[in-house]
């Protein structure tokens, strides 16, 4: 059902929070009401694919929004349903559609995660529309919209004033928290194994770290010998391993090879046979934040 900016949808009952004899009669502009949940889906989207780093598909994500307008107004000049089933119907069934359409996602665990994320992106923007419909007028100004009461409806270069703010707002927010999330993302959890004993570090991916063996090669791992000296009391081999640092025109670390050393962060592990590390005498962290530096490989 399409009404057009002539035709009206009358007979929708609203909500107020009270009690009342007659239902509240409003003129619904079908049209108006599809563009602007359109617009905020596609925005919502676009929080979701750049938070979880999908891959950007035009159509997809325009099919994606168009799924969740065309159900919004389905729901609104259909009031048909059980409130519990529309609540089903929209935060399940057409949610999982939404992003299964706009991200090509196909695994159920994949599936669980974009929805997740955009019932996330969704409470920040609802809060957001919530802080500017209490604290201003645009609230009102966008019932008049829907009203399609014109003259006091907000005009229409500063409704695209206001959308384009609040969208590279939010995009500025996207490229900031990523960045606190990518430098927290740097620590991991090593597991170190040595002739029988084990003992478990925190270490930091070190992008910076160009530290290798000069004859074989092999990528070299720092780490603070208070740190290792619990599985490493007595080595059998011991490798001097030259390097350079700020402050430090050159010297030397001795350096030695684990019998194995496992890296994880989340439920991603990487087991490493034979790792080399350096071990030094100072501490690493400032504040004991980490007791091993990895190699970027």
């Amino acid at each position: 059902m399409v009404l057009t900016n002539s035709e009206r949808y009358t007979g929708y009952n609203v909500r107020t929070g009270r009690e009342v004899n007659a239902a509240t009669e409003i003129n619904l502009y079908i049209d108006v009401l599809f563009l602007i949940n359109f617009t905020m889906d596609l925005l919502v989207l676009s929080i979701v694919r750049r938070g979880m780093k999908y891959r950007f598909i035009r159509w997809r994500m325009i099919l994606g929004a168009f799924l969740g307008a065309a159900w919004a107004v389905f729901a609104a000049a259909f009031p048909i349903l059980p409130l519990w089933l529309e609540m089903i119907i929209t935060y399940l069934v057409i949610s999982t559609l939404m992003v299964m359409t706009a991200f090509d996602v196909k695994k159920p665990k994949e599936i669980c995660k974009a929805v997740g994320a955009l019932f996330l992106a969704a409470a920040v923007v609802a809060g957001i529309m919530n802080i500017l419909y209490q604290h201003t007028k645009a609230g009102y100004y966008i019932e008049q919209i829907l009203r399609g009461n014109g003259r006091k409806a907000l005009p229409l270069y500063r409704l695209i004033f206001l959308a384009a703010g609040a969208y590279f707002g939010i995009r500025y927010l996207l490229w900031w928290i990523p960045g606190l999330w990518k430098e927290r993302s740097n620590f991991f959890e090593v597991t170190m194994r040595y002739r029988g004993k084990e003992k478990k570090v925190t270490a930091l991916l070190d992008t910076g770290n160009r530290l290798y063996e000069p004859i074989s090669r092999r990528p070299v791992h720092v780490v603070t010998y208070e740190a290792v000296r619990e599985i490493c009391e007595t080595v059998t081999e011991v490798i001097y391993i030259p390097f350079g640092s700020v402050g430090k025109s050159s010297g030397v670390l001795p350096g030695i090879f684990l019998d194995e050393m496992e890296v994880r962060q989340g439920d991603e592990v990487k087991v490493i046979i034979k790792p080399l590390v350096a071990v030094y005498k100072k501490t690493l962290s400032v504040n004991g934040e980490y007791q091993m530096l990895l190699h970027d490989e």
